[in-house]
């Protein structure tokens, strides 16, 4: 068994230094916020409608937590495409936000030809490649990085940039209103619980190992499930699945009676920032799960704001599935059968 203490027995299994680019998510956050805060939009970006997100994988982590977090205090309809088209009703007061990490999707290119078609207001977001060819040719606006804070390179690791870059865009362009002094702070609360977070996850990913993890969450944190749920895929190459609160309380309860044979592990993102009749749902739910007899693990964030919240979530994830990943002797970096696929796609 690999010492997971041991950085030198790490980089054997981890040769492009994944767990490095995972201790620098607050130095990323932090970059990508002041960069994106030195950006001059046009005025009429406030004059919007509807807002269509486009990405594929790590890349729509941001509009996951931008919708989870804001999404019900907006005052116009937000829309995801992880696919090749965008709806028939984009026009010209949609705001069509473009981010791939590569800047090579090829989904994400399919929908900005469609977009400047349709006449959409664009905000694209990536690291370089023909999207920011394309930002630059049309000149758009644009947060275009330089992943420096990213020294392995996978997308998934750069959430910093994707992430807090989407929601400085917004902001700044005037779509939303966030708070900045609100965000500063939890990237700096951030900054001095990440050692505790990081071990935290060390030894909790024993508990982990062989099992199906279920991720359960609500509200706030309910883009932080469909990321964690796609950490444990890619970075630790294991299944996982993810339900969220109050829904999964008018269907998943009945499943949870068979197989009365399996390797579940409901895992439940809380917090004291959950609604009360939430909390009220998270407590009933852990008890039900827990009286078909599966095991549960619970993390539960800070609750001192919701941007703390889901900052801790997301650092408390990616070094519980990298560390997940090693014990399973993977390299977490890589992704070999989506490798495959793209290939065989060509």
């Amino acid at each position: 068994m690999i010492d997971l203490t041991n950085k030198e027995e790490i980089k054997k299994i981890d040769p492009r230094d994944t767990l490095s680019s995972t201790e620098l998510i607050a130095d990323q956050l932090e970059t990508a916020w002041k960069e994106v805060n030195a950006i001059a939009f046009p005025d009429d970006f406030k004059n919007i409608r509807t807002i269509v997100f486009c990405g594929m994988g790590a890349s729509i982590y941001g509009a996951l937590v931008f919708r989870a977090l804001l999404g019900s205090s907006l005052a116009f309809p937000t829309d995801v495409v992880s696919d090749y088209h965008l709806p028939e009703y984009v026009d010209e007061s949609t705001l069509v936000v473009l981010t791939s990490y590569s800047g090579t999707t090829e989904e994400v290119l399919s929908c900005a030809e469609e977009a400047r078609a349709k006449n959409a207001k664009i905000v694209v977001l990536t690291k370089g490649g023909p999207l920011a060819d394309f930002a630059k040719a049309n000149n758009l606006a644009r947060y275009i990085f330089d992943g420096k804070l990213n020294p392995a390179g996978v997308p998934r690791l750069g959430n910093g940039y994707t992430i807090l870059g989407l929601l400085g865009l917004l902001n700044k362009a005037g779509v939303i209103t966030i708070e900045e002094h609100e965000v500063e702070q939890a990237v700096e609360r951030l900054r001095e619980k990440l050692p505790d977070l990081k071990n935290h996850a060390l030894s909790d990913s024993e508990i982990f190992e062989q099992r199906i993890s279920i991720i359960i969450a609500a509200e706030h944190l309910a883009g932080n499930a469909q990321i964690l749920r796609n950490q444990f895929n890619e970075t630790s190459k294991s299944f996982s699945a993810y339900y969220l609160i109050p829904d999964l309380n008018h269907h998943l309860m009945e499943g949870l009676q068979f197989p009365t044979k399996h390797d579940l592990h409901f895992f439940v993102l809380n917090s004291p920032n959950y609604s009360p009749k939430i909390q009220k749902r998270v407590e009933l739910t852990i008890d039900v799960i827990r009286q078909n007899k599966h095991v549960v693990h619970e993390f539960a964030a800070s609750g001192q704001t919701v941007y703390d919240d889901f900052l801790e979530v997301l650092a408390y994830g990616s070094f519980l599935t990298l560390y997940l990943a090693l014990r399973y002797g993977q390299n977490p970096a890589i992704n070999p059968w989506v490798d495959w696929f793209k290939e065989k796609l060509k």
